[in-house]
């Protein structure tokens, strides 16, 4: 944004914090378009993004009054976006860490094909990184997750200490959460 446009944001940020609904309707009307772009990009159904649009804007009504604490108010609204729509995922999703990875293609029929091929690109990639960590530390994790093995039973399982145990499982979960940014940054 130019210098006038931060000083005329800046002014419709004081307004809106004093209860001018005009002024919010022009802040809505500045940004949800490209907002609108962007959330469709990251969760593909229309009405959804639509929805978030309209739960973002709301909170921001709602909580107005602290608006004059934001510095850059477009990145907040971008930032708002992300947590939306995770929300959402995690809200329509919750049985992305409970199922089984060969249960994927026999979901319920009620959650859209959308975010069953989302769910299933997931799956997908974290099963290709555990296959891809170090044999020792693939099998403590397997163990841990999958066959729900205490750090002990493994240790004594695997003749190792419980220490290199809890190493392998960090590594593990390490590499899993660059999986899990990157798949975020691909919505």
């Amino acid at each position: 944004m130019k210098e006038i446009e931060l000083h005329d944001l800046d002014f419709l940020v004081e307004r809106i914090t004093s209860g001018d609904e005009r002024a919010f309707s022009t802040l809505y009307d500045l940004f949800s378009p490209a907002l609108m772009r962007h959330l469709i990009t990251k969760v593909v159904d229309y009405d959804v993004a639509e929805d978030i649009l309209h739960d973002l804007f709301l909170s921001l009504w709602k909580n107005r009054a602290q608006l004059k604490t934001i510095e850059n108010l477009p990145a907040y609204l971008y930032s708002s976006c992300r947590y939306l729509v995770l929300a959402h995922y995690r809200k329509t999703m919750p049985y992305l860490h409970a199922v089984d990875v060969q249960e994927v293609d026999v979901l319920d029929e009620s959650v859209s094909i959308e975010e069953r091929l989302h769910y299933r690109y997931l799956i997908d990639m974290v099963a290709n990184e555990i296959e891809n960590l170090p044999e020792k530390c693939r099998e403590v994790f397997k163990l841990s997750r999958n066959e729900s093995f205490t750090n002990k039973e493994i240790a004594q399982k695997m003749e190792i200490s419980e220490s290199t145990v809890e190493k392998h499982i960090t590594k593990a979960i390490r590499r899993l959460r660059i999986i899990a940014r990157s798949f975020v940054l691909l919505f």
